[in-house]
């Protein structure tokens, strides 16, 4: 076998080239991958040590279910957890690949040890990722299409996803040590499942001829990687389609109004849709984001298995191709905290995005909350007389796509709104309705999925207790099987929240001014 790669397509500097920019990638994606492992997991665990401060035997069983996180949240660490082994396995690749292989330039050892350790990451890993990314945009699916709440989703089917993903990927990991076709790539980057020499398959008159004991193996494993990608995408595609389908056909639905409508009307249609395609749009950006990536990935793996060099493509296209597969990671981050970070930034404009990026990252994914930042605590307003609205400072409302809907903060009473397409890109609101009455918004027909209890710690089927507003308003409350429904407004002057799975304390109150209802959020 020769100890030198020299065949005119190879170049050193071109590979060198090529490797920087797989390491850098992923050294990015990394990062990324581990900002919402620790983000998410911060959210897990606070949930659960709050749980602690309540010991009574009578809220253990709520206490359980608010443990818990949202179907969304554990496919998006999960995601993020393999893609940081995937990484991993990119910016160790090109050192621990096997020194014997002659496009392994940068290599350290001889031994295939490294190389076996470094091919388990990155199949690991990829099956994983893959795999999820297509329960992600079924869960979407079913959100959306089938209008599961979080609780029918778990029951039925995200336990037996997590056991035949852990299944396959286990079982596939360990076939390929059994068979030891973990061996060094044709590229010299990385580890996989690969014929060995590395590039036997592409020059056997340079590198020699493949080891038959591992060339009988390696067609089954990329037949099988094959399928579950090709599965996996899918079930992506599918679950988009039907997912646009659904929201497409609700646009309609929304859009057929009276020939004379009234406000409120119009309302309640412009804001159903505009929350549908929120949600549709957050799922799309995740699934396209890893057809992106991993499109060329695929394509160049198809490539090398039909024994064609990618050396013979252009340099700068060479490059490219290995920067972009390992970026899936560095392109989630964005995606999993854009809702909030809108919501930070319409609350306050002066905020930078990358500080708005940053509060939301330490909020666990969450809208942070932005409570934190007035000049007056939560004390000092329970203290200070309410003055009457002539006394009022202006809301600084950003309405939503001019909807009528304030999104925004309340800069009296120092306590932030929640952006709702931070709580739909989640599921945890299909839609809201604004209500014009007495001069006042009162929002009506909200259906708040997740719903765990009321204000005094009761189931919600036991619930029938009235929510009442800030401003003066009360509404009355009949909480069922994870939805409200309002009506009955009188006068009242109290406050109370509901306690919502994976959001918090959310509070509505109406304010002082014609058209301006505010979703607020406090925890």
């Amino acid at each position: 076998m020769s100890t030198e790669v020299n065949y005119e397509d190879f170049s050193i500097k071109q590979w060198q080239a090529n490797v920087t920019a797989q390491i850098v990638s992923a050294s990015i994606s990394f990062l990324a991958s581990l900002l919402i492992v620790a983000s998410t997991g911060k959210s897990f665990f606070s949930k659960q040590r709050n749980s602690k401060h309540d010991e009574t035997t009578a809220n253990e069983t709520r206490l359980k279910k608010k443990t818990k996180t949202s179907p969304y949240r554990r496919i998006i660490f999960l995601i993020s957890a393999s893609d940081i082994l995937h990484s991993l396995a990119f910016i160790t690749g090109p050192f621990m690949a096997q020194k014997t292989n002659p496009q392994a330039i940068w290599a350290v050892s001889d031994s295939n040890a490294s190389c076996i350790v470094n091919g388990i990451f990155f199949q690991f890993g990829a099956s994983i990722s893959l795999l999820y990314y297509a329960t992600l945009c079924y869960f979407y699916y079913c959100k959306i299409s089938k209008r599961m709440t979080d609780e029918q989703f778990m029951r039925r089917y995200e336990k037996n996803i997590h056991i035949v993903i852990a299944i396959l990927s286990i079982a596939s990991t360990c076939i390929g040590l059994a068979t030891n076709t973990f061996n060094t790539f044709a590229t010299g980057t990385f580890c996989g499942y690969s014929n060995t020499p590395a590039g036997c398959n592409q020059h056997p008159e340079i590198y020699g001829e493949c080891d038959q004991k591992v060339e009988v193996y390696i067609p089954y494993f990329v037949c099988f990687r094959v399928i579950a990608q090709v599965l996996s995408i899918v079930v992506m595609l599918y679950s988009m389609i039907r997912l646009i389908h659904s929201v497409l056909k609700r646009d309609r639905m929304y859009g057929e109004l009276p020939s004379n409508p009234s406000q409120e009307q119009l309302c309640k249609s412009s804001i159903r849709k505009q929350l549908l395609r929120e949600t549709m749009f957050q799922a799309i950006m995740y699934s396209g984001s890893w057809l992106i990536c991993q499109t060329i990935s695929i394509t160049v793996g198809i490539l090398y298995f039909i024994g064609v060099s990618h050396e013979r493509l252009p340099p700068p296209l060479q490059t490219f191709c290995y920067a972009l597969p390992p970026l899936n990671g560095a392109v989630n981050v964005f995606i999993y905290t854009r809702p909030a970070v809108r919501y930070v930034r319409r609350v306050d404009p002066s905020i930078s995005r990358f500080r708005a990026f940053w509060m939301v990252l330490q909020a666990g994914g969450e809208a942070p909350n932005m409570e934190q930042s007035s000049t007056l605590t939560n004390l000092q307003l329970q203290q200070q007389p309410r003055p009457d609205k002539s006394s009022r400072e202006p809301f600084r409302c950003h309405y939503y796509d001019g909807n009528d809907l304030c999104l925004s903060l309340d800069s009296f009473n120092g306590v932030s709104s929640v952006d709702l397409r931070v709580m739909i890109s989640e599921g945890s609101v299909e839609n809201v309705s604004v209500l014009t009455w007495s001069g006042q918004d009162i929002a009506t027909n909200s259906k708040i999925r997740g719903l765990e209890s009321g204000p005094f710690g009761e189931d919600v089927k036991d619930y029938n207790d009235p929510l009442q507003y800030f401003g003066g308003n009360k509404a009355n409350i009949l909480a069922s099987s994870g939805r409200i429904d309002e009506d009955n407004v009188e006068s009242s002057n109290m406050s109370h929240t509901f306690d919502v799975q994976g959001h918090g304390n959310l509070e509505k109150s109406s304010s002082y001014y014609q058209k301006q209802e505010v979703f607020q959020f406090s925890k």
